[in-house]
């Protein structure tokens, strides 16, 4: 759904995935939409290796990430306590990317914090971000207006244009315009800044030295289930707590391990390792008073998960 004019597109993006967060001054919950729109021109398609050495690179903001940012909105989560979000849109054939590729996503997601604290003074914990498995959005999402210069200038920086490249310079002519979302006049392109750098290439150093080892890590990731035991707590006859082990050898700390629990589901993920637990449980869990601890000398990682009382 869109409107156009010869200065911008107004459009509503489609979805794609949701992401939580917390502040790193009060650790309140900070939701991302990352939702996706063809009127927001792709980066140019480079593999992973390009991204490594551009990372590596003295100009490690070469690489640009077209997308727009809205303002941060109060909505309500499914406990129906108000929370803070901000859609951010891309365009479709980079969210692919991003969701396939572990580099891409860590890219990106630094480009994420950077952009929010520079526009907004939000301060996320990136490292203790999770990707909803069963949300697209939370809210509802917003409307956003893509000029059309901005759009021109992204398209002239591709070193290998295609023809429907071509078409769209030629569409877009000489209009002179710029980006805005939310009312807010904001740039298109959202830059690498120098606090991130080091962050990134510290990322891909190990990428550099070892792509075979990571592509297969990769193409491993999800396909291992870990050996686990899963019981529950009764009391006077009914569930009121999920007990959980999981055995993972491989892993040597808790920051390799992302833990997951929804309304009804339990997923857990190492991609480092390619450990994957997925399962869909007959009880409503209670997610905020979930508390897990991983012990490193038995590489057993315990998770205690209350369940709420069948209305």
């Amino acid at each position: 759904m869109y409107v156009k004019d010869s200065i911008f597109v107004s459009v509503l993006p489609a979805a794609g995935v949701c992401i939580k967060s917390f502040k790193t001054n009060s650790n309140e919950k900070f939701f991302i939409n990352v939702c996706q729109t063809d009127e927001i021109p792709a980066p140019e398609d480079i593999t992973e290796e390009e991204l490594a050495e551009i990372l590596q690179s003295e100009a490690p903001s070469s690489f640009r990430i077209p997308m727009s940012i809205s303002d941060p909105r109060t909505t309500k989560d499914k406990s129906n306590n108000s929370v803070d979000v901000c859609d951010i849109a891309i365009n479709p054939k980079f969210f692919v990317k991003v969701q396939k590729s572990f580099l891409f996503k860590d890219f990106f997601m630094a480009l994420i914090a950077e952009a929010l604290n520079d526009k907004y003074n939000v301060q996320l914990k990136i490292e203790k971000s999770i990707i909803l498995q069963n949300r697209k959005f939370i809210g509802a999402l917003v409307q956003h207006r893509v000029r059309n210069n901005d759009v021109k200038t992204v398209i002239s920086s591709y070193k290998q244009p295609t023809e429907a490249d071509k078409m769209k310079l030629k569409e877009l002519g000489q209009t002179s315009a710029e980006f805005v979302s939310g009312g807010k006049k904001i740039p298109l392109i959202q830059e690498v800044e120098a606090s991130e750098v080091d962050i990134l290439k510290q990322k891909t150093e190990n990428f550099k030295e070892n792509s075979s080892k990571i592509k297969q890590d990769i193409s491993l990731a999800g396909t291992t289930e870990p050996e686990f035991k899963l019981r529950a707590k009764l009391c006077e006859n009914k569930v009121e707590e999920l007990l959980a082990e999981f055995y993972l050898p491989k892993c040597i700390s808790s920051h390799e391990i992302t833990l997951d629990v929804g309304e009804d589901r339990i997923l857990l993920e190492s991609m480092r390792h390619g450990y994957m637990f997925d399962k869909f449980v007959n009880y409503s869990l209670n997610q905020e008073r979930t508390r897990a601890i991983f012990d490193k000398t038995n590489k057993m990682l315990q998770v205690r998960i209350p369940t709420y009382p069948v209305q």
